[in-house]
């Protein structure tokens, strides 16, 4: 757990309407809290002493999963952000549960877990 305050710099929240897009183009479970934050922030930046996070725009996770191949190197896996270098922050479909994977080298072998829900996660930050 980071032990300096974090810094969250929302973005301004998406729309009922791409939430519910969003909503309707998934196929997975999502962590708990993960909808009610980006209902309230369609992405951020959060930052302390330790650690840098970029949670990706929710209106542009689909096509950042296309982008990033992550069908092909890392099947059951979906990225919702990074550290703003090689490490991805991914969700886990089948259980929900967040990891951390490199970009290079991405594998589901190569997944480290971090966290079972959204809140737990944005704590850790």
């Amino acid at each position: 757990m980071a032990q300096y305050m974090s810094q969250i710099d929302k973005n301004d929240a998406p729309s009922e309407n791409e939430v519910r897009e969003f909503l309707n183009n998934m196929s997975f479970l999502l962590p708990d809290g993960f909808i009610e934050f980006y209902r309230g922030a369609n992405g951020a930046d959060i930052s302390s002493a330790e650690l840098y996070t970029v949670l990706w725009p929710l209106t542009d996770l689909f096509q950042l999963n296309i982008d990033y191949d992550v069908d092909e190197y890392a099947p059951g896996f979906f990225i919702f952000g990074s550290d703003g270098g090689d490490t991805a922050f991914t969700i886990e479909k089948v259980t929900g549960k967040i990891f951390e994977m490199p970009f290079i080298g991405m594998s589901p072998e190569e997944a480290v877990f971090l966290s079972d829900n959204f809140d737990e996660f944005l704590q850790s930050r």
